[in-house]
């Protein structure tokens, strides 16, 4: 659970272990400096077993006439609150069995304006944590248990006492806390076992242990709740030097061996990891074809742009700033399985509205983005196609850009190509067509 030491306190727990310390909970023990402590819910309302019940069924006590009584009760839970407080916050695990409420005990006590009344239960000492204030418990008799974490301690405890498992109370809250980690649960599927994350701690509730005598309690608890961490195995022995002069028949080829086959090894797997990178790079290129939404399109445009040569940035809205020596254009980007509408237009219009001089403008459609490229229709619709007739916009389409892709990748030294490229996108006005250029380059002598 948390991290095992032989500081381990019990309070109110009949068991006996070299590394458990019994004690009291009124006794003058701090909990905080533990690493582990198990605590029985009962020994709380124990405390004040010996008050009598007043006519209306009521255990109250009056601090003014109990001789202190009641008012050093009250301090003391508030104490055992802090220091359980500080050991969660620390990191420990606090292990309360968990019972029944029982009667709890109404302390009156004089404070300004009157008389103020402090309720105590079993519960009382537990640290103030809005998961824990939602906490109700209910009585909850039975042998039976069903597993939530075979994993967890708690479940470890419950199955090594076999057939004497016994639960006495369950959390009875209709919506559990999303805090609470049961462990299990009773035939109404209350939980009996659980744990609560409570700053770098561990709270976590069981039923009590019903293993005979103490002895065989205190082995039981420390065994399933605090094993002793495995030794860890001596250091082997490092050779020395002089057994470089008594190797056995073939070890020194084989160390040789060896080390040639890491260095190719770590060869092989920096080769792979670039095969696996431009890989990557021409699958996302390959989204130009079908990509069907902006984003998605923008993301493919811009590492496109990027092998034109161009220098990008992601705009918001799916668009994108692209430079280069030849000049500056901003992008809008749209895919669908029809001919691309005019919300990339206005895209544009409305970034150009706010820049005094408004770049170059191009919009990459993916237009019939469902449909083969030899099958698809033209990529624009007729009014788009007017209105950047009008603004003098750039209409590129996906099939095109992914076509000069390609022929770069085919030629990627041929910077002539690439210029050509970025400035036919630059200049263009409507339809772009660098088919035309790709033509041309192939047929230069």
């Amino acid at each position: 659970m948390s991290d095992s030491t032989h500081r381990i306190l019990a309070i109110g727990i009949d068991a006996d272990h070299e590394r458990i310390e019994r004690v009291a909970f009124d006794q003058d023990v701090a909990l905080a400096d533990r690493a582990l402590v198990l605590l029985d819910a009962a020994a709380v309302p124990a405390l004040w077993s010996h008050v009598r019940a007043s006519s209306d069924q009521r255990l109250s006590t009056n601090a003014e006439t109990d001789g202190g009584f009641g008012s050093a009760l009250v301090e003391l839970v508030r104490r055992r609150r802090r220091e359980a407080s500080d050991l969660l916050r620390r990191g420990g695990t606090v292990v309360c069995t968990l019972r029944p409420i029982r009667r709890p005990l109404h302390v009156r006590r004089r404070a300004r304006g009157g008389i103020a009344e402090t309720v105590l239960h079993a519960y009382s000492w537990l640290p103030e944590h809005p998961s824990l204030a939602q906490l109700v418990i209910t009585a909850s008799p039975g042998h039976d248990f069903n597993p939530a974490d075979r994993e967890h301690p708690a479940w470890q405890l419950i199955r090594a006492q076999g057939d004497d498992a016994v639960h006495e109370a369950a959390v009875a809250n209709e919506q559990l806390d999303a805090h609470w980690h049961v462990v299990a649960t009773d035939k109404l599927g209350r939980p009996v076992a659980f744990e609560v994350a409570v700053g770098q701690g561990r709270l976590v509730f069981v039923p009590p242990v019903a293993a005979a005598g103490a002895a065989a309690r205190g082995e039981m608890l420390v065994s399933c709740l605090a094993p002793e961490p495995e030794a860890p195995p001596p250091e082997p022995t490092p050779p020395p030097v002089w057994l470089a002069d008594h190797l056995l028949p073939g070890e020194a080829e084989l160390r040789e061996e060896i080390d040639d086959l890491t260095q190719r090894l770590a060869a092989m797997q920096a080769e792979l990891t670039d095969v696996r990178t431009r890989h990557e790079e021409l699958d996302q290129l390959n989204k130009l074809l079908y990509a069907s939404s902006a984003p998605e399109l923008a993301e493919a445009s811009a590492a496109a742009f990027e092998r034109l040569g161009f220098d990008v940035e992601a705009l918001a809205d799916a668009a994108l700033a692209i430079r280069c020596p030849e000049g500056e254009a901003m992008a809008a980007c749209a895919a669908g399985t029809a001919a691309i509408e005019s919300d990339p237009y206005w895209t544009l219009v409305r970034r150009f509205e706010a820049i005094e001089e408004p770049p170059h403008g191009i919009i990459v459609g993916n237009a019939f983005c469902d449909l083969p490229p030899d099958e698809r229709g033209e990529s624009f619709a007729g009014l788009l196609r007017r209105g950047a007739d009008h603004r003098g916009l750039c209409l590129l389409a996906s099939g095109e850009l992914h076509a000069a892709i390609a022929a770069l990748i085919e030629e990627p030294r041929n910077d002539v190509l690439r210029t050509a490229l970025r400035q036919a996108i630059l200049d263009a006005t409507g339809p772009c067509d660098l088919g035309r250029l790709l033509r041309a380059d192939r047929h230069d002598p």
